[in-house]
């Protein structure tokens, strides 16, 4: 706190001594070499003097202050000093409270608990020493005694001698008795025991034999074979009618070869091909252009419906009327039953030739779905439902009401119009359908597979099977026919070997008598009805993707199947297993074995346990007697050592009695009591000694804790009156502080009143040495060796308005501090006009606002110096600024680092040499400037330039 303040007075004392000391030098003039300055002269020597008084009575009252500081500061630094001596009187005093408690806590133990338990134990060692002493002499007294007793005391130890070895001959005795007695009863005991061993063992033995005996004859009746009732099932396979195969497809194939071209396949349907004779004659049988079948082969004839092959190999069968077992074909046509079945098989039949070209005939296949992804990609299974069943019907239906015929598919061109055709009867089905599918494959192309195959079916006998047979035949020539036909594959083969149908709806429209008397209707029999029949398939094609297209046609959207019924009718009847009842051999396992004599195994495991048990028991019981016999040798062997220890104690109490009736005692007997006696003394003490420590600890605790109770209350008592001391000690300190400042802040005041008056003094005097210079040199200035020649034209300006050196208030503490650290700068360029060249004019003399350097810098060919107050950067010859540095007062204090000013942005600092001239040169110096800068400064002014306390930038 003192350096603190001390640094804060003496601070702001030298900034008011600056103060003064720059408002005296500021205007200081110097003697010029020209004649014509002899008044100018007078003039500063005046200057001179009254800045010398000013600035002594401003060193006078520096001193003074100081001096005051220093007195406030010592008397500062004594009060602390007090303040420390009371501080530590209060430490020393409950220092020695401390000491004083510490000895009174000593002294009370000392004096106190360990005094009285040292004087209890010290009592007690000479307890335990007075005992032993005693002890030490009736121990020899009893041996002098003794000795006189030897003779009567050795006659009275032979008697007790003699008694222990009667004793312990009686004892001897009487244990061979014993033991005698447990060694007989042990022998027969065994003996007893080996007997009933051996009956025991014979009995066990012919139990056991016994019961193996009857496990085997178990065993040899468990391994017989035995008759058992049984049910076998039998496989009954049904006839099924196999096609004729005279002439194959292959050998077609290899007579005629393959055309793979599908001409309209996505044009118009070709013309079928399949009346060629070759398959006229092999496959058609009763068509109406073909020849009648010859070779009625007897597996190629079916008898009934339930024959009918469910595949579709290549091949015809033949109808024989007189084994037909089918159901009869009133004359109103077939029963909505009856097309069922008929439906059932042509399903069938269509699946059987998809499959078997693509499993046999690949080429095929691949040719027509070349363009639709299912190259190399099985078919799915066409599916009859109640959904196609409702297409079939309308189909039949708008046939029937637009009388179309047998050689007339349902299109318009057959005379119906555009909503009665098949593909209007499919897209209203399946419209919606339609719609789901687009939406959900949204981007992606939705195909409609749709085309309907036609053919007549029609028999000679009006029964179901003739109506079937027809049907397999003419559709072998339609699709079989139309595989292999010379130029191309025909459009109904095309249709069916497309993979992107789903679903068939097989219809079965009646024909009219008109129709079947047309020319090429190819009814041959017009007795029984005759039927076009409809083959409308159905599907649809995403993107020609193979797996999207068989992910759709798998989903559950195509309705239900109205022909599994009839399918598994015939199926069963074409295969099946029956049950029949019968008998059979069977030869026992090991298992059964097992099984069958398990209860006899269990006796033969029962009767072996029951013989251990019985072993175990005479075994038990025979080592029960032998512990019995033991146990009664131990009691007699303990009465024996019994009736010794009597003998023996009462031959002791015969000699203890004679030995007391001489007097004499046990010497050993009588110093263990002795012993005994003087320990359990000592553990006494011992066990009270404990009980001492432990008071005596209790009083010395109760010591310690009234003694600082006492303590407390003196501290408690003295430490309050300390914190009220210090506080006033503070007070006092703080209020000469303040008292200082007040001092530095009126000194300060009156200085600067002081300044400000001088100041204006100076201004006036300088005013009118100016005015007196203008008037003498009109035209012309001469500035060392040169000469400036003012313009004739331009009038001086009245006095009045020439401009005057400002003299700036220093109010800035720190511009203070740095006031009078004086530099020049190089002297400035006057242009006058483009014609003239610069010349050089006196230097304007600046104070730079920085706290820099203390030594004195300027330029190394300067020109005398003339101090001025104003912070103002010189302009050099190529237009930058420099900046001044300044002199340093004597009495001047180093400036707070964090204010120092820098260098201005668009400035060039220029490296000074500090100027080591004697205090004499530079008065001269001054002197002989004073008058050249005024002159410059009245020139600048009639020309219009100024020079102010400000920077300028060009």
């Amino acid at each position: 706190m003192r350096n603190s303040n001390t640094n804060n007075w003496r601070s702001t004392a030298l900034i008011a001594g600056a103060i003064l000391t720059a408002g005296v030098v500021t205007t200081t003039s110097t003697t010029d070499v020209h004649a014509d300055n002899s008044q100018n002269n007078a003039q500063v020597s005046n200057d001179q003097v009254t800045y010398d008084q000013v600035r002594a009575t401003a060193d006078q009252q520096l001193a003074q202050l100081q001096s005051a500081n220093d007195s406030k500061e010592a008397q500062q630094a004594a009060d602390l000093a007090q303040t420390n001596a009371q501080i530590n009187q209060l430490k020393a005093s409950h220092a020695a409270l401390e000491q004083e408690q510490a000895g009174a806590i000593a002294q009370a133990q000392a004096s106190a608990a360990n005094a009285e338990y040292q004087q209890q134990i010290n009592t007690q060692q000479q307890n335990e020493a007075t005992q032993r002493a005693a002890n030490d002499q009736q121990y020899a007294q009893a041996v002098s005694q003794a000795a006189e007793n030897q003779q009567a005391v050795a006659d009275i130890n032979a008697q007790y001698q003699k008694a222990l070895s009667d004793a312990a001959n009686t004892q001897t005795s009487q244990a061979q008795a014993a033991a005698n007695n447990y060694n007989s009863a042990v022998a027969k005991e065994n003996d007893t025991y080996q007997g009933k061993l051996s009956a025991q063992q014979a009995t066990n033995a012919e139990n056991i034999k016994n019961a193996e005996a009857s496990l085997a004859s178990a065993t040899a009746n468990a391994n017989k074979p035995y008759e058992v009732a049984t049910t076998n099932d039998v496989s009954v396979t049904g006839r099924v009618a196999k096609p004729q195969t005279d002439f194959k497809v292959p050998a077609y194939v290899t007579k005629y070869g393959i055309h793979l071209e599908v001409r309209g396949y996505n044009g118009a349907i070709p013309v079928s091909d399949y009346t060629y004779p070759e398959f006229a004659n092999t496959y058609y049988g009763e068509y109406p252009d073909s020849a009648v079948i010859t070779n009625k082969a007897a597996e190629s004839t079916p008898h009934d419906i339930s024959e009918m092959p469910l595949d579709f190999q290549p091949g015809l069968l033949s109808y024989d009327a007189k084994n037909d077992h089918s159901e009869k074909v009133s004359a109103d046509g077939l029963t909505a039953d009856q097309v069922q079945v008929l439906r059932a098989l042509a399903l069938s039949w269509e699946n059987g030739f998809r499959n078997n070209v693509f499993q046999n005939y690949r080429e095929f296949y691949n040719v027509v779905n070349k363009n639709d992804g299912f190259v190399n990609v099985a078919p799915v299974d066409l599916v009859s439902t109640d959904f196609t069943d409702n297409i079939a019907n309308q189909v039949v239906a708008n046939r029937t009401k637009y009388n179309i015929d047998n050689n007339s598919h349902t299109v318009i061109s057959s005379g119906m119009p555009a909503e009665a055709t098949y593909t209007s009867v499919i897209n209203d089905a399946t419209k919606n359908l339609k719609k789901n599918l687009t939406s959900e494959f949204n981007g992606k192309t939705v195909y409609t597979d749709v085309n309907e195959n036609l053919t007549t079916m029609q028999a000679g006998t009006p029964t179901l099977l003739n109506y079937a047979i027809n049907l397999y035949n003419s559709m072998q020539g339609m699709y079989y026919g139309e595989l292999v036909n010379p130029t191309h594959i025909g459009g109904h083969a095309v249709n069916l070997l497309c993979a992107g149908v789903r679903t068939v709806g097989i219809g079965f429209q009646k024909l009219t008598d008109e129709m079947t008397a047309k020319n090429g209707s190819g009814v041959s029999d017009r007795k029984n009805p005759s039927y076009a029949v409809t083959f409308d398939h159905v599907g649809f094609n995403i993107d020609h993707d193979a797996n999207l297209t068989k992910e759709v046609q798998n989903r559950n959207v195509w309705g239900t199947s109205t022909v599994d019924a009839q399918l598994n009718t015939i199926k069963t009847a074409q295969y099946h297993v029956n049950k029949v009842p019968g008998t059979k051999t069977v030869t026992p396992t090991a298992t059964d074995v097992q099984k069958a004599t398990a209860s006899e195994q269990q006796k033969l495991a029962d009767v072996k346990a029951q013989a251990q048990q019985s072993i175990d028991a005479l075994a038990s019981a025979h080592q029960s007697s032998l512990n019995k016999l033991a146990q009664q040798y131990n009691d007699a062997k303990a009465q024996v050592k019994a009736n010794y220890d009597v003998a023996v104690t009462k031959a002791a109490s015969v000699r203890d009695a004679a030995l007391k009736a001489t007097g004499v005692v046990g010497l050993q007997a009588y110093k263990a009591q002795l012993d005994s006696a003087y320990q359990n003394l000592v553990k006494a003490d011992q066990v009270a000694a404990q009980k001492l420590a432990a008071d005596r600890d209790a009083k010395i605790a109760n010591i310690k804790k009234a003694e600082n109770v006492k303590l407390d209350a003196k501290i408690n008592e003295l430490v309050p009156s300390v914190d009220p001391q210090i506080k006033q000690l503070q007070d006092q300190h703080q209020a000469v502080i303040a008292h200082g400042d007040a001092v530095l802040a009126e000194l300060k005041a009156k200085n600067k009143a002081a300044y400000n008056k001088l100041a204006e003094q100076f201004n006036v005097q300088l005013a009118a040495i100016q005015r007196r210079e203008n008037a003498k040199r009109a035209n012309e200035v001469r500035l060392a060796n040169n000469t400036v020649v003012l313009p004739s034209a331009v009038k001086v300006a009245n006095d009045g308005n020439i401009d005057t050196v400002a003299f700036p208030t220093a109010s800035n503490p720190l511009q203070a501090e740095t006031t009078g650290r004086v530099q020049t700068v190089s002297a400035p360029s006057i242009v006058k006009t483009a014609t003239q060249t610069p010349i050089a004019v006196a230097p304007v003399v600046t104070t730079v606002n920085h706290a820099a350097e203390n030594a004195v810098k300027s330029n190394e060919s300067s020109a005398p110096v003339v101090t001025q107050t104003t912070a103002v950067a010189a302009t050099t010859n190529n237009g930058t600024q420099t900046s001044v540095a300044s002199t340093a007062d004597n009495k001047a204090t180093k400036a707070d680092n964090s204010e120092k000013s820098v260098v201005k942005a668009g400035t060039v600092a220029k490296k000074q040499t500090p100027a080591k001239k004697s205090e004499s040169s530079q008065k001269v110096d001054q002197s002989s400037m004073s008058i050249v800068a005024l002159a410059a400064t009245a020139l600048l002014g009639t020309l219009g330039i100024t020079y102010s306390s400000k920077k300028r930038h060009n």
